[in-house]
């Protein structure tokens, strides 16, 4: 017995030894590697492959109000709309939370592994969806399946642009947090456009045909730049001792909380004002435009500026556009504020990945923090919209089946909730500031 605890013994130090020899040889690589290029022909590249990452994931994301609408007034009219939702908000979860297996998987060199496995859920997800008949289908198919799928892609895809980038790293990520906003205006026109032509079926396999023709394009242009890091824990704890990190994480999940809210039911608030139906459907599609300008400008600022210094503005101008859009009675001013929030809340989107990069400890933990802070984001982006959905529930009119009756149903408490939820976020993320820089009029 004593000699089989020596060999316990033994063997522990030889795990111990291999395990600090693994680090050490993961450290001398990526000591070696050489600097971020910051720019050239392979660093752009690089955002344009992440671009169409974000595109199918984030941007698909973003047109599931499209789809809610759908759902609500066509397929599924028997479902709640905080049932439905449902299915965007587990899509919009799972594409943040499973970042905390792939940015780890990133980081110790298995992104193309990664790439195809998230390349054919996404895929094969929507083909599922397109014959779709009942709720449960859906809710599988594309908030399952398409969820992970997407997990798979964002997380990889937004941490490889920031290690090819110092400088220029705050823009570099804007340009590619843009594929978020296009993927918002086409795939809600790609519906709208096909199904009275082709039917929803086939109007949801043409967008999965365009989804595997620019992820395929992403695959291509993409190459991790930094040596495999193959020693590492999956989730490193510790990095919530640090208060920097920890308040940022905190802001970050409820900027997440509020941020769907408004374009998952953008649509329906159209239709409740009385808007015409085809201008309804392409409220989400003015939404998205003006979320275009607003991932490219407050990075290119950033670069100047500070990423903070810019996103804690841009989520206390978010609030008050939130709180200002409770009195809206009109669908002009509607497509007016709905543009502007989507322009000034860009930046919840596009500055975050930067802002991780710069917290953390070197670039060989980009993965894994990225992964942990939108892991724990993902829960408020899982409640965000149900939560709203039971709020309308709750404060509206309606009919026999418990359905909401378009054209008597009460937002305000859905706006105040995703107010209150941005509000919450600006005072995090001020914290965090502090905590970095105290009250220092400099670039952080």
């Amino acid at each position: 017995m004593i000699s089989s605890f020596k060999e316990d013994k033994e063997k522990q130090k030889s795990t111990a030894v291999d395990r600090e020899s693994i680090h050490q040889a993961d450290t001398l690589a990526r000591s070696q590697a050489p600097s971020p290029p910051d720019g050239g022909i392979l660093a752009w590249l690089q955002v344009l492959g992440a671009f169409f990452f974000v595109f199918n994931t984030w941007g698909l994301a973003n047109a599931f109000g499209v789809f809610q609408t759908y759902y609500t007034t066509v397929l599924l009219t028997t479902s709640a709309p905080s049932t439905i939702s449902w299915v965007g908000s587990i899509q919009g979860f799972l594409l943040l939370f499973v970042g905390i297996l792939t940015g780890r998987a990133f980081d110790a060199g298995y992104f193309f592994h990664l790439a195809t496995i998230g390349t054919f859920l996404e895929v094969f997800g929507m083909m599922m969806t397109s014959l779709a008949t009942e709720y449960y289908q859906v809710f599988l198919a594309q908030g399952l399946v398409v969820g992970i799928g997407s997990g798979f892609l964002f997380t990889p895809a937004i941490s490889l642009v920031g290690t090819y980038f110092v400088k220029k790293r705050a823009l570099a990520t804007g340009i590619a947090a843009t594929g978020s906003s296009l993927g918002g205006i086409i795939y809600p026109i790609v519906i709208r456009e096909l199904v009275p032509r082709v039917g929803f079926g086939w109007a949801v396999r043409a967008m999965a045909f365009l989804m595997l023709g620019t992820l395929l394009i992403g695959i291509a242009l993409l190459r991790p730049r930094l040596p495999p890091r193959k020693s590492g824990l999956v989730v490193e704890l510790a990095a919530f001792k640090d208060t920097v990190y920890a308040s940022f994480v905190i802001g970050l999940t409820f900027a997440l909380l509020a941020f769907f809210v408004p374009f998952f039911y953008a649509d329906t608030y159209a239709l409740n004002l009385g808007t015409d139906v085809d201008l309804s459907f392409y409220v989400l599609t003015i939404m998205n435009a003006g979320g275009v300008v607003g991932r490219l400008l407050p990075n290119a600022m950033a670069d100047y500026f500070g990423n903070l210094n810019v996103l804690i503005p841009c989520i206390i101008i978010s609030a008050v556009v939130v709180f200002t859009w409770i009195s809206v009675t009109t669908t002009p001013s509607l497509i007016a504020v709905s543009f502007f929030y989507s322009f000034v809340s860009g930046g919840i989107v596009a500055l975050p990945p930067a802002i991780l990069v710069f917290l953390s400890p070197s670039l060989a933990h980009v993965g894994t923090r990225a992964g942990m802070a939108f892991s724990i984001g993902s829960l408020g982006v899982l409640i965000g919209s149900p939560i709203a959905g039971a709020i309308l529930k709750n404060q509206s009119d309606l009919n026999a089946e418990g359905q909401v009756i378009v054209g008597r149903a009460d937002y305000s408490g859905v706006l105040a909730l995703t107010g209150t939820a941005l509000a919450i976020s600006a005072i995090c993320m001020t914290y965090t500031r502090y905590a970095k820089k105290g009250v220092a009029l400099v670039k952080i």
